[in-house]
């Protein structure tokens, strides 16, 4: 989005000129919008209400966003050297070999 300035020197017409392309330049055209809303905000708020109750699949698992799964089914592969928890990667022999110390 631009910045707009009006100077203390310009007219009225050149500040309604001004703030009136908003509309079409930087907010854009409300006949392009994909949703059923009928402004930014409510086309924003649909958008948000869907990908909040969003799920996402892992094997045949359904798991709604920011939620857990304690058991995955339907996994057929998995990349070993990828696997990460808390942004660490735990797929490590030195991990692997942590572990075991700490468990015993």
């Amino acid at each position: 989005m631009a910045a707009r300035t009006v100077l203390t020197s310009n007219t009225l017409e050149e500040f309604r000129t001004t703030f009136n392309s908003l509309s079409s330049t930087d907010i854009g055209d409300l006949a392009t919008l994909t949703t059923t809303a009928s402004s930014v905000v409510g086309a924003i708020n649909e958008i948000d209400a869907t990908v909040g109750a969003g799920n996402i699949t892992i094997g045949s698992s359904s798991v709604s966003l920011g939620g857990t799964l304690s058991s995955i089914t339907g996994l057929t592969s998995l990349d070993a050297s990828s696997i990460t928890i808390n942004s660490v990667n735990v797929a490590t022999q030195p991990f692997a070999i942590a572990q075991a110390i700490a468990l015993g």
